[in-house]
């Protein structure tokens, strides 16, 4: 796995982070945190949280190992492997789509009752899915193209893609401003629908996909049971993490106006250092498992590598979030329709989830290693007593702390995941835990203290800087970033030489 493929997704979705980030800007500042944005972010949320189950979760672990199985065998079957999972998600998402069109009332009052106390929100809220939710049909069918092309080493396009939906999201702000709710619905829709055909067109699909028919369906029945099987697997996983966006959603509506927005943007920030590295490392990690799983030896080396690959941005991150999280708000979204209440909610909702963002990073690692060596029932078995905890936490913090009371819940029950997952990996796979290092003192101690100095330099500047709160802000990140690396490399931590070696694991 090279470094150029890391590089390449890496710069996308950084790309991708900073469109998104000025969309949210824009969103925040001409529509803010109210019951309207409260709506609308809860019919944008509902197709994105389907995308995870069936796209993220199936895409990048179920399909990946058995596309490669595939064409092993022959390239001609593995593009009818592909067909056939495309004409099937096609069918899919189209029944859903189909019934949430005539049942979003209902779907609505049972996902966020506290919109039913403001007949205005939740009338709002049930004319903006229908427009919104047919995003998911364009969205899990990109996610077939997209893993195809990333098995073959074509990593631009399928990561690039999300810079597609925010660019004219940010047209659309930019355009009908206070109004852009409904225009927004259709910017999703329209963004969706160019995504797949640039796909299909960079993957040279059509061709396939229009000689495929039911005689090629037979014979591909066999590794589709498997498949479906395993996808069965998948869904469950991914959809009880899933339900935990869902219980927060629930209780943010019941918490009040605005609860929703605020904890929008607060994943928004948590989501830039854990998309970076952590989603960037596992996409290439999943496909490098799966070729080398034989190899034991190897795949430790690729799983401690990794693991402190993401340390080194994890840490600095979370030292980072907790200490300026009300400057990073500020400067994002503190201006017009987002109030100073907004601001120091959110960056307080920021503060919690600093401490889970190493558990985030770990725990999508450890998915990728029980993937590759097809225990995809793992996750699943993780994931109850997940949601178990997130669901009891949330019922009880919710009417005593709020919002913060959801943040807090979700930021324990990942470390609880966390935990559950290197049981397994010790009870299931004795002699890969045997060769692996979750906790490599000598090198996180190097890490902590890089990033003790970096928040101790940039805590004794802000008390000095005084140009104004955007130039300070700036000033403080480029100079801890600096400050962080220099004291990294004196250290000598080895890792640090992934950072710009042509090759990451040897």
């Amino acid at each position: 796995m090279k470094l150029n493929n890391f590089s390449k997704i890496s710069s996308n979705i950084f790309s991708s982070r900073v469109t998104g980030f000025f969309r949210d800007v824009l969103f925040a500042n001409f529509l803010g945190a109210n019951i309207l944005s409260d709506a609308f972010l809860f019919a944008f949320r509902l197709p994105n949280l389907f995308r995870r189950i069936l796209a993220e979760g199936a895409m990048n672990s179920v399909f990946i190992p058995l596309y490669i199985k595939q064409s092993k065998e022959s390239q001609s079957l593995a593009s009818d492997f592909t067909s056939a999972i495309f004409l099937i998600f096609l069918s899919i998402t189209s029944i859903m789509t189909i019934f949430v069109f005539f049942f979003n009332g209902q779907i609505t009052s049972f996902l966020a009752p506290g919109f039913i106390e403001n007949q205005d929100q939740f009338n709002f809220a049930i004319q903006l899915i229908p427009i919104i939710f047919p995003f998911l049909i364009f969205v899990t069918l990109s996610a077939v193209i997209s893993s195809v092309l990333n098995i073959k080493g074509k990593f631009f396009l399928p990561s690039f893609l999300s810079v597609i939906l925010n660019v004219l999201m940010i047209g659309t702000l930019l355009i009908f401003k206070s109004d852009s709710h409904f225009p927004l619905a259709w910017s999703i829709l329209i963004a969706g629908i160019i995504q797949l055909f640039l796909l299909l067109i960079n993957a040279n699909f059509f061709k396939s996909l229009f000689q495929f028919g039911f005689k090629k369906l037979l014979l591909l029945s066999s590794v589709l049971r498997t498949f479906f099987k395993r996808f069965l697997f998948s869904v469950l996983g991914s959809g009880i993490v899933q339900l935990n966006i869902f219980v927060s959603m629930l209780f943010a509506s019941l918490v009040g106006e605005g609860a929703i927005s605020h904890i929008y943007y607060a994943d928004r920030i948590i989501d830039l250092p854990f998309a970076l590295i952590a989603v960037a490392m596992t996409f290439t990690l999943l496909p490098y498992l799966s070729k080398n799983i034989l190899d034991e030896e190897k795949n430790a080396n690729a799983f401690n590598q990794t693991i402190i690959f993401c340390f080194i941005f994890a840490l600095p991150s979370s030292f980072a979030l907790f200490f300026i999280s009300e400057d990073i708000v500020r400067v994002l979204f503190g201006r017009g329709e987002f109030l100073n209440k907004d601001i120091l909610i959110t960056a307080n909702l920021l503060l919690i989830y600093s401490f889970s963002l190493p558990g985030y990073m770990i725990s999508r690692i450890c998915n990728q290693v029980f993937y590759s060596y097809e225990r995809v029932d793992l996750p699943i078995k993780a994931s109850i007593p997940t949601f178990i905890l997130n669901l009891i936490l949330c019922f009880s913090l919710y009417r005593s702390l709020g919002v913060y009371g959801l943040a807090i819940a979700g930021a324990t029950s990942v470390w609880l995941n966390v935990f559950i997952q290197i049981l397994y990996l010790k009870f299931y796979f004795s002699d890969f835990y045997k060769k692996i290092k979750f906790i490599n003192i000598l090198k996180i101690a190097k890490i902590l203290t890089s990033s003790s100095i970096m928040m101790f330099v940039i805590l004794f500047l802000q008390d000095i800087l005084n140009f104004n709160i955007y130039i300070d802000l700036i000033i403080l990140i480029m100079i801890g970033v600096v400050v962080f690396f220099t004291v990294l490399k004196l250290l000598k931590l080895e890792e640090y030489r992934l950072i710009y070696k042509s090759a990451l694991f040897n």
